[in-house]
């Protein structure tokens, strides 16, 4: 059923004071000119089906510079809870293997320009996470590029995702307090929208990622600006898996506003990986007209004069992570400003889904996957919303496995 097939909605009475309220189709939550009472249109599963259109099949991806995207989301992890040494080369070693999907592309040089030694925090909460949750690499075109005409400069900004492991399977405690409070988790179950610092305030973005990415994000504008100083033809490129994909989104939202008019190609390119539901309807709207619509050439890749869409969207069919969490909650732990997180941290990957699904609903409070949409398919449960089974699709292989 397409968006204006959809049973007519419109007058609707205020659930307040029963005056008629007229809205289109296009609107998810309308407004009372009378008692200003804001209610949902039940127009939002219909707008759904268009802001999340599966674009497989429609749009082609960049493979060398997804690649390297899916390789460094995943890559971040052990750094951040083995303390282990980043390691690109054998990234770049399979992608220089010049058979099947990485045929005809660059290969490049990488060296890590920021390891988000800094950390990174829900600051309003006084929750702090002391160990690695952003990286910034720098990969040049090597020898062989250049050799080939082929030569590049990209610049990569990696948002770690969720952890909540403890002991051995994460011994550096990544994503705690030094007290053991969960600081990612405090992050995702936020059910609450609220405005950003750099667009206009009918745009909104989910609490949590909203608070995560403003302690990092000054330290992230000024590297980049000092890289685009010495490299202004450098394509930028967003990315992340899970929270981190949520956490990418909002940067690349925010660095279109702040920075678009001096990244190359009009701003940066946003490939995250297993994203969850991110921003209102304004928000969605506003990314697809900035970025989502916007198609740029990438260098180094096969075709250095084919056109991509700078935003691709990445997700599974069947991972709820992507696919729930439709809207935000009746009663939300971030409200109170001396919440200290939630107890879902330490629970399964299933039960971490359960406790979302379950907990009461505000239908005021609706967010949005943004465009482009790619679904990549369906997966075993064990497979689900895992950064390995995204780099078996998308490498071919799986490279980074801690």
């Amino acid at each position: 059923m397409g968006l204006f097939d959809s049973k007519k909605k419109s007058p609707s009475p205020c659930p307040n004071c029963k005056s008629p309220v007229r809205f289109t189709v296009h609107t998810d939550v309308a407004e009372c000119t009378k008692c200003h009472t804001e209610f949902a249109t039940g127009y939002e599963d219909d707008i759904r089906r268009v802001i999340e259109r599966n674009v497989k099949g429609t749009l082609d991806y960049p493979t060398f510079t997804v690649g390297r995207a899916i390789g460094y989301a995943s890559a971040i992890y052990g750094v951040a809870t083995h303390n282990e040494d980043f390691d690109p080369f054998k990234l770049e070693k399979h992608l220089n293997d010049k058979g099947g999907r990485f045929h005809g592309g660059s290969t490049g040089e990488a060296q890590l320009i920021n390891d988000g030694f800094e950390g990174r925090g829900l600051r309003r909460r006084k929750l702090d996470d002391q160990r690695t949750g952003y990286l910034i690499v720098l990969v040049k075109g090597d020898r062989a590029a250049r050799a080939n005409s082929n030569d590049f400069v990209q610049i990569y900004i990696i948002f770690r995702g969720s952890r909540s492991d403890t002991g051995s399977a994460n011994p550096q405690n990544a994503g705690y307090t030094k007290d053991n409070k969960n600081v990612d988790y405090a992050a995702n179950f936020t059910g609450r929208l609220d405005r950003t610092w750099w667009a206009p305030a009918e745009i909104k973005v989910r609490r949590g990622f909203l608070e995560l990415y403003k302690s990092m994000s000054n330290v992230i504008a000024v590297e980049l600006r000092r890289l685009l100083a010495t490299y202004p033809r450098a394509r930028v490129i967003v990315t992340g898996h899970s929270l981190g994909a949520g956490l990418a989104v909002v940067c690349a939202h925010h660095l279109q506003y702040h920075m678009g008019n001096v990244i190359d190609g009009g701003g940066p390119f946003c490939y995250p990986f297993c994203t969850p539901k991110t921003g209102n309807l304004a928000f969605c709207r506003d990314f697809k007209a900035r970025l989502g619509e916007s198609s740029v050439t990438l260098p180094g890749e096969p075709n250095p004069n084919k056109p991509y869409r700078r935003a691709i969207n990445f997700s599974m069919n069947n991972d709820p992570v992507s696919t729930k969490g439709d809207y935000g909650y009746k009663h939300d732990r971030s409200d109170d400003p001396d919440s200290q997180g939630t107890s879902a941290a330490n629970r399964s990957f299933t039960g971490k889904v359960l406790y979302g699904l379950r907990k009461s609903e505000n239908k005021l409070i609706i967010f949005y996957q943004t465009p482009n949409l790619y679904d990549v398919g369906w997966y075993a449960a064990w497979n689900i919303h895992q950064y390995s089974q995204m780099q078996e699709i998308f490498l071919g292989r799986v490279l980074y496995k801690t």
